[in-house]
């Protein structure tokens, strides 16, 4: 099921005056929009949606406006999907067992495969790197290569050979194990309501405001739920 999603934002030039663009947009009280800062409203605008939109891919809920049917709804809902998980919060004592559940549930025939990841929540992320600094028992106090927590400087995660990737929009204490190929995001991109517009306000009402409006569809699906492992 895929949901079309209709932003509509309205901003006023009158807050762009003393910022850099001033000069392109002119000193005159009848001030148009320069076409370079059209471009960097819409950008700004689409890193906005497209937060949010890593949210309801994760955890969004069909029932709540303006949200789709997420990953986490649709495999809770999916008797197929392997449940595993429970009990405390993740955090930096016990992260290494939790994903360690997720693993052993991962089916024989997935465990080699290429296209494996463990998709982890920040919190989960950050419990994990914390753990390999030196704060797992059975690592020691200096952690992974003796050098604390300064031993992660942004690369990839893995644990026992399956890599980690960490998804912004899952919601705290949650993992996910799938095949990447497994999982689906679409959007009609050639669709007729798909659009992105400015709208310069200053010939339709005579005021200073600018209108923003972003119109397209968005919905998740999974091929095999019975390839997937579900930590929540």
């Amino acid at each position: 099921m895929h949901l079309v999603i209709l932003i509509l934002l309205q901003l006023c030039k009158a807050d762009f005056h003393n910022d850099w663009e001033a000069v392109q947009m002119g000193y005159s009280a009848f001030d148009s929009l320069p076409p370079s800062f059209a471009d960097f409203l819409i950008g700004h605008v689409a890193s906005k949606v497209a937060q949010r939109t890593e949210q309801s891919i994760w955890n969004g809920a069909a029932a709540t406006a303006g949200q789709f049917g997420g990953f986490t709804e649709l495999l809770l809902a999916d008797a197929d999907v392997t449940d595993v998980g429970g009990g405390a919060a993740v955090d930096s004592s016990n992260v290494i067992s939790k994903i360690g559940l997720v693993v052993d549930a991962i089916g024989s025939s997935l465990y080699t495969s290429e296209d494996m990841f463990i998709y982890v929540s920040q919190n989960v992320a950050r419990a994990y790197v914390r753990a390999l600094g030196g704060f797992a028992s059975n690592l020691g106090a200096a952690g992974t290569d003796d050098k604390g927590t300064q031993w992660y400087n942004g690369g990839g995660l893995s644990f026992d050979g399956i890599k980690i990737a960490v998804a912004n929009g899952l919601s705290d204490n949650k993992m996910v194990a799938a095949e990447k190929s497994n999982l689906f995001f679409g959007t009609g991109l050639l669709a007729d309501h798909n659009e992105v517009k400015v709208i310069d306000m200053a010939d339709i009402d005579g005021s200073q405001n600018v209108r923003v409006v972003m119109r397209f569809t968005a919905g998740v699906q999974y091929g095999i739920g019975s390839d997937i492992v579900l930590y929540s």
